[in-house]
């Protein structure tokens, strides 16, 4: 009994030093490349020309939104491939590389390795969220100040008071404002966690880096339109919307089985995320954790079912 405790005790330590590793091993694979891609991308929207035919007033406000919106596009697009992309290669390069047979024939349970391989791959994505978000707020706020610097010098040649400017002003800051892209960058970060765990148990049964990464992001873009899956199955079926119970039953594995991403993302109104708040962010890491314990529990029962 004691011993049992003792294990379990050591459990964070164990997870955390496999983390560690994984984090390095990143690092040295150079995935940060994926900020200079990005940084370019973004400094390049500064030097985009906007329809000067629209007036100052509304030239701004398109060059603001067009900016945060492909920013978190980019954000959106770089998290996802690199959650598929990186966490495909772990195992692999782990057994090419002789480390998981050294690993595993340690004591060390199969679930702290999966879940230390999750933590670091999550840890990194992390860095470079926090860095991209940074650098997106810190140009909005840059490029917002130049644009209501030079919309006050415009209304004032128009002899308009402060009050009559105080709205064209407030609308250069909506557009501008990221307040509620941060909430809906948090939620979507658990979602990236999800989508971390679920490409590690399917590197667990697949016999590839390109295979795994198929099925990863198949699972990903059927799991983000759920709703319209099953809908386009019943519809094929003829079941319409009194489906038989077999094939609700069907769908009830299957949505066990593979996450609904969609409830991670906000990207048509991030306005939603930010009126709901913390009380809705903790029922998404709620959800999160149970995916991600799922499907670390589901790879560690198949890897040790696997002989290595």
């Amino acid at each position: 009994m004691f011993s049992s405790i003792s294990h379990a005790m050591r459990m964070p330590g164990r997870i955390g030093a496999v983390a560690g590793v994984t984090f390095t091993q990143l690092v040295r694979m150079r995935t940060f490349a994926v900020l200079a891609i990005f940084s370019l991308g973004f400094l390049g929207l500064q030097f985009i020309p906007y329809q000067q035919n629209l007036g100052m007033e509304y030239q701004g406000l398109g060059q603001l939104q067009l900016m945060r919106d492909v920013a978190m596009g980019c954000m959106h697009l770089f998290s996802t491939l690199f959650c598929v992309a990186a966490t495909s290669l772990l195992l692999p390069r782990d057994s090419e590389d002789r480390i998981l047979y050294t690993i595993l024939s340690k004591p060390v349970p199969r679930f702290d390795y999966l879940a230390g391989k999750a933590l670091g791959v999550i840890g990194v994505l992390g860095v470079m969220l926090l860095v991209m978000d940074g650098l997106m707020v810190g140009l909005l706020q840059l490029r917002g100040a130049e644009i209501t610097r030079q919309l006050q010098e415009v209304l004032v040649a128009r002899n308009l008071s402060e009050q009559e400017m105080l709205p064209y002003l407030q609308q250069v800051e909506e557009a501008g404002g990221v307040a509620a892209a941060q909430w809906n960058l948090l939620a979507s970060f658990f979602g990236y966690a999800v989508l971390t765990t679920f490409t590690l148990t399917i590197s667990c049964f697949t016999s590839g880096t390109l295979v795994s990464m198929v099925f990863a992001l198949g699972g990903y873009f059927i799991g983000t339109f759920r709703d319209q899956f099953f809908g386009l199955i019943r519809s094929v079926g003829g079941w319409g919307n009194a489906p038989s119970a077999g094939v609700q039953w069907i769908e009830r594995v299957f949505s066990l089985a593979l996450p609904d991403f969609s409830l991670f993302s906000f990207s048509e109104n991030v306005e939603v995320i930010a009126e709901a708040g913390a009380r809705l962010l903790g029922e998404l890491s709620l959800i999160a954790l149970g995916y991600m314990l799922l499907h670390l529990l589901l790879g560690a029962w198949i890897l040790s079912h696997k002989e290595y």
